[in-house]
């Protein structure tokens, strides 16, 4: 059985400031958090990277890696794709030279796909609603839309 798979960004963390910031996270089988529970990031840059590895993963060829890196810190989920349907996560810390990997699971594209679109729904709705705009915002925007419309058969 395949491990749940899914991102997390508590919106209340949301603060508007040089970039954004809040808690941006995975989480596996509803209990195992990556890099951290409550992990603080710039969460629009993340998303917006995490869209284009994304719509990567869905045109790339079988045993191609894409990278989800976090910006604040070392840790980062190294995603390969097994087949047209299912990736190979691997959730990694760097350790000076050294890459340490602390969890792998597979999951689907799809799993991770809409995960990510749901929860940068969730953001632009909240910067929305506290009337935050900025090019970074209107940038995910058409990212998501993007996403949403990407040719993904699967």
């Amino acid at each position: 059985m395949k491990p749940h798979i899914s991102i997390e960004v508590d919106l209340e963390t949301l603060e508007n400031r040089q970039n954004f910031t809040g808690k941006i996270y995975f989480v596996i089988d509803y209990h195992r958090y990556f890099p951290e529970e409550g992990w603080s990031d710039f969460v629009v840059t993340i998303l917006t990277w995490w869209i284009n590895s994304i719509k990567g993963l869905i045109v790339s060829d079988f045993g191609r890696t894409f990278e989800f890196d976090f910006m604040d810190g070392t840790p980062i989920v190294l995603a390969k794709k097994l087949d047209n349907e299912n990736l190979k996560l691997r959730f990694c810390i760097d350790e000076g030279v050294k890459r340490q990997i602390v969890k792998t699971a597979n999951c689907s594209i799809k799993e991770v796909r809409d995960s990510i679109l749901s929860v940068s729904k969730k953001v632009i709705w909240s910067f929305e609603r506290e009337k935050w705009n900025r090019e970074d915002i209107d940038e995910l925007k058409d990212l998501v839309l993007s996403l949403e419309r990407y040719p993904f058969p699967y």
